[in-house]
């Protein structure tokens, strides 16, 4: 373990422009701090009482003081860590591409407990009612034992498992390289259904309303029923779909390869709008006062008014952004290749 670096940029080095739509009141986020990492930042970041915990391609994971952008301390892995860490009582549970998960404590970094799969993990884990589950390039998914890490079950699949899970109401669903999207029981991993898709899918599946929506490499995007994987509507996109979807007000925004983000309606696909950076959209948009802010591997931090799809607002990191932002109600993250974690404060409500 080792204590972690700040480094606060200049203006002058990174420069935040508005656009010529005009803000929502009191949405505009400042630039706050930058906390500077070995290497790319490549994971969305879990903020948790005033701490923000973000992997790094340094091969560790990282603890900042969300508010002065002061480190707290480092765990240090073998490998790549761009999987999203989770919070599970008082420990971080988190993974890396060594193929370890590791649950550390959320004071200090101590390690708590490890269990190693045979493959990368580059998919955010998800936790709930005792177990936290985990996907691994091995083809498995795994539950362990949230107090001790022991293994509870483990399904396979016929390809790797790239992305997130997602937990809801007991099913763990989550898609793999075999071109499939799954849905198992999180008690037992016993399948529930699986539903072919045109492509690999390393998209984390958003579950609303009863649909579950995920985007494949295959150029195609899909609700599905959430009860039994049956097909309710399919998008077609220019592009294969790595970004995880957001299901906010009846519509779904997701990011595509082609560089679109894409505002659908969620009750039958049609497309709203779509707004184009300069480069891949990978990163999950999240909503946040009134506005859908998404990252782009153009290196810039979008907020997009939902009603029109325009730009609100925009800020340029000095590489790309490969995941998602992260809000609290007063501060925007987002990570970037730049190796630096970016922090923005909203104006008061």
């Amino acid at each position: 373990m080792k204590i972690g670096v700040t480094l606060c940029l200049a203006a002058a080095v990174l420069v935040s422009c508005s656009s010529a739509a005009a803000l929502r009141d009191n949405a505009s986020p400042r630039f706050a701090w930058s906390y500077r990492t070995g290497d790319y930042v490549r994971s969305v970041p879990l903020i948790a009482d005033g701490v923000a915990y973000v992997g790094s391609d340094d091969n560790a994971l990282h603890a900042v003081d969300a508010a002065a952008g002061e480190g707290l301390w480092t765990f240090d892995t073998d490998d790549n860590v761009t999987a999203s860490p989770v919070l599970v009582g008082d420990a971080v549970v988190f993974a890396s591409w060594d193929g370890g998960v590791y649950a550390v404590r959320r004071d200090d970094g101590n390690l708590l407990w490890r269990t190693d799969t045979d493959g990368w993990i580059t998919g955010s884990p998800a936790a709930g009612s005792g177990a936290v589950y985990v996907g691994s390039h091995d083809g498995f998914v795994y539950a362990l034992n949230a107090g001790d890490g022991s293994v509870l079950w483990k399904v396979q699949t016929d390809g790797r498992v790239a992305g997130g899970l997602t937990l809801a109401d007991g099913v763990l669903f989550f898609g793999a390289s075999d071109n499939y999207v799954y849905a198992v029981g999180a008690s037992d991993g016993a399948l529930k259904w699986r539903f072919r898709a045109s492509g690999d899918v390393v998209s984390t599946p958003a579950v609303a309303n009863g649909s579950l929506y995920v985007g494949s490499l295959g150029r195609e995007f899909y609700a599905l029923d959430a009860d039994t994987g049956s097909l309710r509507w399919t998008y077609d996109m220019d592009m294969g779909c790595e970004s995880s979807p957001l299901v906010a007000d009846g519509r779904v925004y997701v990011g595509a390869d082609d560089g679109h983000l894409y505002a659908l309606d969620g009750e039958n696909g049609s497309l709203i709008w779509r707004f184009h950076a300069q480069d891949i959209i990978r990163s999950a948009p999240i909503a946040r006062r009134g506005l859908v802010f998404v990252g782009s591997d153009d290196g810039y931090l979008y907020a997009i008014d939902p009603g029109s799809g325009e730009p609100a607002w925009r800020y340029r990191t000095g590489g790309a952004i490969a995941a998602g932002p992260a809000s609290t109600e007063d501060t925007l993250f987002v990570g970037s290749t730049d190796r630096r974690l970016h922090a923005f404060a909203f104006d008061a409500q």
